[in-house]
């Protein structure tokens, strides 16, 4: 019995040795600053919102994404973040507040609270992402 415990933890230590470097390599993988470049181009649906485009700065660290659109939690803000995976795909949680009602799906009052997911794929050198809900959005990634 004792032998048996014995090789299965020789055995968890030698997967385990393994699998360190594959999580460092997700990590290290993406690491890194960021510029991020989302459009939405004005759509005809029942939502009416104008199209806008913006940029902004984002880092990853240990395969962690995180950047940020004007200052969290005031009108206008966007910020976004989530996993990014060592196939490089990414669901991306985005949550903000709502500047101009004009641009915004079914014109909520400035201020208002928002949140959506963002699909994306990202390589070393770069990546594009779209919103997965209400209207169309693009995402575009590219590392500096």
């Amino acid at each position: 019995m004792r032998n048996g415990i014995t090789a299965c933890l020789s055995l968890l230590c030698s997967i385990g040795a393994h699998a360190q470097p594959a999580l460092s390599e997700r990590a290290n993988r993406f690491d890194g600053n960021w510029d991020v470049r989302i459009y939405c181009p004005s759509n005809s649906e029942e939502s009416g919102a104008k199209g806008y485009t913006f940029e902004f700065p984002a880092t990853v660290v240990n395969g962690e994404l995180s950047g940020s659109h004007g200052e969290e939690g005031s009108a206008g803000s966007l910020h976004i973040e989530g996993p990014i995976n060592s196939d490089g795909t990414a669901e991306l949680h985005a949550r903000g507040r709502t500047n101009n009602p004009d641009y915004a799906v079914n014109k909520p009052s400035r201020g208002s609270a928002y949140t959506y997911r963002i699909k994306a794929q990202f390589d070393e050198k770069g990546g594009k992402g779209s919103r997965m809900e209400a209207r169309v959005c693009n995402f575009t990634f590219k590392k500096r």
